[in-house]
């Protein structure tokens, strides 16, 4: 009985931990997209602006992909904005927290279990099947979950535990594949506008390369 709530308890610590770094990562992504938004509105300004003065010629070359690029990035911009807008990071980030501070707290309360059984008072069955049952409910709680990467994040994080150890005693995630998770969790905040602005910057870096006339 006291191992099955030992593991519970894991599962509760490991389960909070992936969603408060899910929170952390949906916050990044966040604040990432919002800046991105605004800096890529003000550099469709900023084309429209070079084309009058770079290419105050109307139907050169320069002056035709100018245009084009300022009408492709308008429409770019408009579609990342209703895509940004209805995944909604910031509404999940906080139920993702919210989640993750009851899990907290669901911790201490089998904590306190665990220690009534170090003291020889015993748990009923149906004391502890109402704690796996309360386990469950809070994680269903939340309508989302967290992604695998922030649970890797979370067992890179701990991987010195003693939950996290292999029959050897020794971590079960070594040195190098916790840096690469780490890694790997970073990036997957950022890979989409990572990838945005490579092509954005790059279309940009091609006009240097158009004749002006």
């Amino acid at each position: 009985m006291k191992q099955f709530l030992s593991d519970l308890r894991t599962f509760s610590w490991r389960t909070a931990g992936a969603r408060y770094n899910a929170a952390r990562r949906l916050k990044h992504r966040e604040w990432f997209s919002t800046f991105s938004l605004a800096a890529l509105s003000a550099l469709s300004i900023a084309v429209a602006f070079a084309q009058k003065v770079y290419s105050p010629t109307p139907g050169t070359p320069l002056d035709n992909y100018l245009s084009s690029l300022a009408a492709a990035l308008g429409v770019f911009l408009l579609a990342i904005s209703l895509m940004e807008w209805g995944a909604g990071y910031g509404a999940k980030a906080e139920a993702l927290h919210r989640n993750a501070e009851l899990l907290t707290a669901f911790q201490l309360k089998l904590a306190q279990a665990l220690a009534q059984i170090d003291a020889s008072r015993p748990l009923a069955n149906k004391e502890v099947d109402d704690l796996r049952i309360e386990y469950e409910a809070i994680k269903d709680k939340c309508p989302h979950n967290h992604a695998p990467c922030d649970d890797a994040l979370f067992r890179a994080h701990q991987r010195l535990a003693e939950e996290f150890e292999g029959k050897n005693g020794k971590p079960t995630m070594s040195r190098p594949e916790a840096v690469l998770t780490r890694v790997r969790w970073r990036a997957s905040e950022l890979w989409f506008f990572g990838i945005v602005w490579i092509l954005v910057l790059g279309a940009l870096a091609y006009s240097w390369w158009i004749p002006k006339s």
